[in-house]
């Protein structure tokens, strides 16, 4: 049995990523029925749900996040058990996926149009709080199923957001919650910022205000085990701590919120543009500006309901607030309940003397009554329009106010409707209201439309919440204007469906975020113009901003969105757009009131919403049941079902690759392949096909040496090592020893970075998360375009996008003999996708020709051999290999492979192949198994399109 909860929240995703786990956990004991108390208790406290794993994986692509939360959890009760997945996200952010695992079945989320009927009840329970666990900012997502008696369970949630900056800074925030202890807990952060990274720290976990929740030993810095690494652009962040060092910071599992700041380096003229397949981004955030004077109305609350702390603490928050006025900003101060108590019958400058009698004005508010929202409002608003109607003001301002309420209106005009209205009547569009929501009674509804429909912004206080902090925090946000009336504007011919491009203020450490697609994808430079006003001048900014060459699939993000048949993937620009685009509308229809706008306005967005599955007010998730046979299930997200053991990977965040249909069977393990390989003592094979020709050569090298055998990292982004093992020589053999290669590691760079390491028991896929394969089961995973499919201890084949498939076989000994060792065979069965830059001890042959010619020890004569005979080249002459420039005496030979299974006949090169490969044989030694530098295939570069085919 299946229950979603929380699943009517409006919230961003991307996709799942996963780690099989190594163990699910003992058996449960089997007690008596006669046990003390104690011992049932114990016994009880052993069979709850265990989590053997809860990572966190991000990926933040300029400013854009892709976020994906997985769990797992062991059953070890002898009977069913009801567990609960929860996770705390942004409530700024979409789901985009949603997968569960149950034993071996996959239920896959899929985002569905929602039904009109039930949106208002929908977006009611959004504001609601449902779980005393939910956060300040944050909304928490909930599921929960019946699992069977000692089976497990996995969970996948994905979410997407844009970051916003705040303060100076862009604030990345995950929640560890796990509720329990957790056997591997993993918070991995990536961020990828093309301007340049500055300030980049991650804060002590910020404490749960949960029971039970604990600071570690050392707040000054980043939580214990965080390990980061940056460089100019990229920065990694990654927080694994042990059972131990979670238990020191909350026995619960409630370990608080993982918080990443950072900045980015920024002109100072029109701001960062990015272009990527047709989309843009304008990220503007001027600095080194004057401010802009501000008038301001402080409307407080002094309701019989804020008596106590509530109130304590604005006061001395607004105390705080009054000392950072400007001289050149104007003040005043308002007191409501059922009564307006208005300081100053005008709005007064700042002085000391009238921030010490505003200071004694707020001290002497007491609380009581009911609540005259609308009087208040319109007060404020007569005030700052009296203001700036009947003074000559030399510089441009700002009229604010700053509204701070904890209840709902019960005095006066009670009607929501009614007092939006008459506010949005009186500002005109020329005042911008703020509001701050204190406590669980308020009406956050009606705060946060009085912002959207005014140019202000809106915060939640919760009860728990020091409401004085708030304050400080938020009005810190709006302190500082820099600008008003910014326009940004683009050619109408060369841009459409841009995002929002005016704005009524700018305010100092904030951004502003414009998205739009390009009309041509093959434009050179785009043109941007900027004006708005700045105190006492009008600003304008114009430049033509230069448009890079458009790589069409090449997506950094690896968001796996195919759009439809025959659509292009998605890339992150476009994701972003679509996030604001969806943002916006849903913004437009919260405010309009007219009825036929509003429908045309959903429509628009539920459209757009489904299109990019972004789970929205007005869309919904359901979880697709498992068909009967999983090696079959469709699969388009990324997520593919596996056959033998219940794993999944996860798309590694890894690129615009296609989705596979269906998973394909194992191979079978007779099946045949390129000759193009490498196994035994090593033995290597490289087969022309289209010159009918297969050359063979041998490479002695010590035990421990990790050979390079495909190079292509600059290009294809496929990297091949091997590493080999010693055995004794057979006894009369020529050879003092056999060397096998015990591992194969494969590194794929483009789009997204993954790592394959085979051994002939195991193999592991890291790609952020590890996710371990028993060689011993058959089982296939895949994710966008990459394909690992195990047949059980015969071979391993890893496929790529399609267009590269290497087999790996593997060789098994029940009883060996002291000179055999288990090792693997490494063969290139397609190599499509390869450049012909590719090198490597076989890559470097891969796309290339060559031929044989008899060369006369007598005469220097030439001619051609014919590879099929042999013979031919017999006499006072030797056969030579002309391949790559290279000259290399050749002899025909015999070589079995395929595991012995079929024998082939090869010219062979002698001396460690000496002259038949680039270099020689210690320039093809990698430092590492995951190693990727090589000097060889440089100069082969240099030289591509001056040779095509290898012949002087």
């Amino acid at each position: 049995m299946l229950r979603l909860l929380g699943l009517c929240l409006a919230l961003p995703l991307f996709a799942g990523s996963q780690e099989e786990a190594q163990s699910w956990g003992d058996t449960a004991e089997q007690i008596g029925l006669r046990v003390p108390r104690q011992l049932r208790l114990l016994q009880r406290l052993k069979t709850k749900p265990l989590m053997t794993e809860f990572s966190v994986k991000s990926t933040i692509i300029s400013r854009y996040a892709f976020t994906t939360v997985s769990c797992r959890m062991l059953n070890r009760a002898s009977e069913d058990q009801d567990i609960e997945f929860q996770m705390q996200i942004p409530a700024a952010a979409f789901i985009t996926n949603f997968t569960m695992i149950v034993g071996d079945n996959v239920y896959q989320g899929e985002i569905t149009e929602k039904e009109k009927k039930s949106r208002d009840r929908i977006n009611e329970k959004r504001n609601t709080t449902t779980d005393n666990n939910e956060e300040k900012g944050t909304d928490t997502f909930r599921a929960s199923l019946v699992i069977p008696s000692k089976d497990k369970a996995a969970f996948f949630l994905s979410y997407e957001e844009l970051l916003q900056r705040r303060l100076g800074k862009y604030e990345h925030v995950i929640s560890v919650r796990p509720q329990q202890l957790a056997g591997r807990l993993t918070v991995d952060v990536n961020i990828l910022e093309r301007s340049g990274l500055t300030s980049l720290e991650v804060l002590p976990l910020l404490n749960s205000r949960q029971k039970g929740s604990g600071k570690g030993e050392d707040d000054s810095g980043p939580p214990p085990s965080t390990v980061i690494n940056k460089n100019e652009t990229f920065a990694n962040i990654v927080f694994k701590p042990s059972v131990v060092q979670q238990a020191k910071i909350a026995q619960n599992g409630i370990l608080g919120d993982f918080i990443i700041r950072y900045d980015v380096k920024r002109e100072q003229s029109i701001g960062d543009i990015q272009v990527l397949n047709g989309y843009f981004v304008h990220y503007f955030a001027p600095k080194d500006l004057p401010p802009l004077p501000k008038n301001v109305v402080f409307v407080l609350d002094i309701s019989a309901s804020m008596v106590g702390a509530k109130l304590r603490q604005t006061r001395e928050a607004l105390v705080t607030i009054l000392h950072d006025l400007r001289p050149q900003d104007r003040f005043n101060i308002i007191g409501f309940s059922n009564r307006i108590k208005v300081w100053k019958d005008r709005l007064i400058p700042v002085t000391p003397e009238n921030v010490r009698d505003g200071k004694l004005y707020i001290f002497h508010l007491s609380p009581t009554g009911g609540t005259d929202i609308n009087g208040a409002l319109q007060t404020a608003i007569r005030l700052l329009n009296d203001y700036v109607t009947h003074n000559d003001i030399e510089d441009r301002s700002v009229s604010l106010v700053v509204f701070l309420t904890d209840g709902k209106p019960t005095f006066g005009e009670t009607s929501t409707p009614k007092i939006l209205s008459n506010t949005k009547e009186a500002t005109q569009g020329q005042i911008c209201i703020f509001t701050v929501g204190i406590g669980n009674d308020v009406d956050y509804k009606l705060l946060e439309k009085l912002s959207l429909e005014n140019c202000g912004l809106t915060r939640r206080v919760r009860e728990e919440e020091n409401a004085g902090a708030q304050l400080i925090g938020f009005y810190d946000e709006i302190r500082t204007p820099l600008l008003s009336d910014i326009h940004i504007d683009y050619p109408p011919a060369l841009v459409e469906h841009a995002t929002k491009t005016l704005f009524p203020n700018y305010f100092n450490g904030s951004e502003i975020v414009i998205a739009g697609k390009l009309v041509d994808r093959k434009l050179d430079q785009l043109h941007v113009e900027v004006t708005a006003s700045n105190s006492k001048k009008f600003l304008i900014l114009k430049t033509d901003v230069p448009v890079e060459p458009q790589k069409v699939g090449n997506d950094i993000t690896g968001s796996p969105r195919p759009k439809g048949d025959g659509e292009e993937d998605s890339n992150h620009i476009e994701r972003l757009w679509s996030y604001l685009t969806v943002k916006e509308l849903l913004s437009s229809w919260l405010q309009s009131n007219n009825r036929q706008e509003k429908e045309q306005l959903r429509q628009k967005a539920q459209a757009l919403a489904m299109s990019y599955r972004f789970l929205t007010p007005f869309t919904s998730m359901r979880l697709r049941k498992p068909d009967l046979h999983t090696d079959t299930l469709d699969d388009p997200r990324g997520m593919s079902a596996v056959t033998g053991p219940a794993t999944v990977v996860q798309s590694l965040l890894g690129t615009g690759m296609q989705p596979e249909p269906s998973l394909k069977k194992p191979h079978d393990p007779r099946i045949k392949i390129s000759k193009t390989s490498v196994d035994g003592d090593p033995h290597f094979v490289v087969d022309f096909p289209s010159n009918k020709l297969t050359v063979c050569f041998n490479i002695d090298g010590e035990p421990g040496d990790i050979l390079r055998l495909v190079s292509d990292h600059m290009d294809s982004g496929v990297t091949v090592n091997g590493e080999l093992i010693g055995a004794p020589a057979p006894p009369n053999g020529h050879k003092k020893q056999r060397t096998y290669f015990r591992t194969i590691t494969i590194l794929i760079n483009k789009p997204q970075r993954s790592y394959l390491e085979i051994t002939p028991n195991r193999v592991i896929l890291d790609g952020g998360d590890r996710l371990v394969l028993p060689c011993n089961q058959s089982v296939v995973v895949g994710s966008w375009g990459l394909e690992v499919s195990v047949s059980a201890n015969a071979n391993i084949t890893v496929t790529i996008q399609s267009t590269i498939a290497f087999v790996i076989l593997i060789h098994l000994y029940k009883k060996p003999a002291p000179f055999q060792r288990n090792h693997l065979g490494f063969y290139i069965s397609n190599s499509k996708g390869l450049s012909r830059n590719c090198h490597g001890l076989l890559g470097q042959f891969l796309n290339q020709e060559a031929k044989l010619t008899e060369e006369s020890t007598a005469y220097s004569r030439n001619h051609t051999v014919n590879p099929l005979h042999p013979q031919a080249g017999g006499g006072t002459s030797e056969t030579v290999l002309k391949v790559k420039g290279h000259h290399v005496p050749v002899v025909w030979k015999q070589r079995k492979i395929y595991n012995g299974e079929e024998q082939i006949d090869c010219w062979f090169a002698k001396n460690n192949a000496a002259k038949l490969i680039d270099g020689d044989y210690k320039d093809y030694l990698a430092a590492h198994p995951f190693d990727t530098e090589t000097t060889l295939g440089m100069s082969r570069r240099s030289e591509t399109g001056s040779r095509k085919d290898g012949s002087p």
